[in-house]
């Protein structure tokens, strides 16, 4: 599936930080992904974001069980298209440090949420107006900066980074992360090339905080390695998770919510791409 590489490009972009760029993507295909990790068939993990609020208020959908996975994805593929936002609730066990985190994002480009590398740092981003953001707390900020270069991180300790050189444009890094939660609705069980994804195969039904699903089986596109999809029975027909081997899962929600957002100041900004030139 399209929409496989998620687990994967949560280990590179934000434990791979200094080769951003080279998460795989549909522009970019530089650095193999890692293997996107596969599951098992409970979906019953702690993530934070509850489709059960957001997959349905009025109570309507149900019966998807009854169709084939390709018309069931095709209707996960018609709500994408009306869907205006979602929230993407992330958690991975690696052993460079756990990485967790959230970002709520809308279709007009507006971005906020958090990334945490446990035992290292956290860091923040934002999208509005056509430009994105990343604030590195300290630790996280050594991540990103090569060690012993003290002018560098002292220039952009407690600043708003941005620029490629940030991580942040395009659908590469961390930028992806304003873009999947909508992405993996509008594209679920699709191959790079927009053909159906052969791999994809139903595998019973199961409860995702109390949201009845569709479960489904998948291949990685590029590595082969297994994912579960789990996708709501319940109201609109959105995919609400994607899960690997025991070692992680995306969770998607709060469908349709408001993200607002504030771009920050200008002073409060440091250009990656600006700083890399004048070096």
């Amino acid at each position: 599936m399209r929409t496989n590489r998620l687990l994967a490009v949560t280990v590179l972009s934000v434990l791979g930080v200094t080769g951003l760029t080279a998460c795989g993507s549909d522009g970019d295909k530089k650095g193999g992904a890692a293997p996107a990790t596969s599951s098992a068939a409970s979906t019953s993990a702690s993530a934070s974001t509850s489709p059960s609020a957001s997959a349905s208020a009025a109570g309507k959908g149900g019966g998807l069980e009854a169709l084939s996975a390709e018309e069931i994805l095709k209707k996960t593929r018609a709500a994408g298209e009306k869907l205006t936002s979602a929230k993407v609730t992330f958690k991975m066990a690696d052993a460079e440090g756990n990485v967790s985190g959230s970002v709520a994002a809308d279709s007009s480009g507006n971005c906020s949420g958090t990334f945490t590398i446990e035992g290292t740092g956290k860091a923040e981003i934002l999208g509005t107006g056509g430009k994105r953001w990343i604030k590195p707390d300290a630790g996280f900020l050594k991540t990103i900066v090569p060690e012993g270069n003290t002018a560098a991180a002292g220039a952009m300790a407690g600043k708003w980074l941005t620029g490629d050189g940030a991580g942040v444009n395009g659908s590469d890094g961390f930028g992806w992360f304003c873009e999947v939660g909508i992405d993996a609705q509008r594209k679920a069980g699709l191959l790079e090339n927009g053909a159906p994804d052969s791999s994809v195969a139903k595998n019973g039904t199961g409860q995702l905080d109390g949201v009845k699903t569709v479960l489904f089986t998948a291949k990685d596109e590029g590595s082969g390695a297994p994912l579960q999809v789990a996708v709501a029975d319940e109201g609109e027909p959105y995919v609400i998770s994607m899960k690997g081997d025991a070692t992680g899962e995306i969770r998607f929600g709060d469908f349709g919510k408001p993200v607002t957002v504030t771009a920050p100041a200008a002073a409060q900004v440091f250009d990656m791409d600006t700083a890399l030139s004048a070096g």
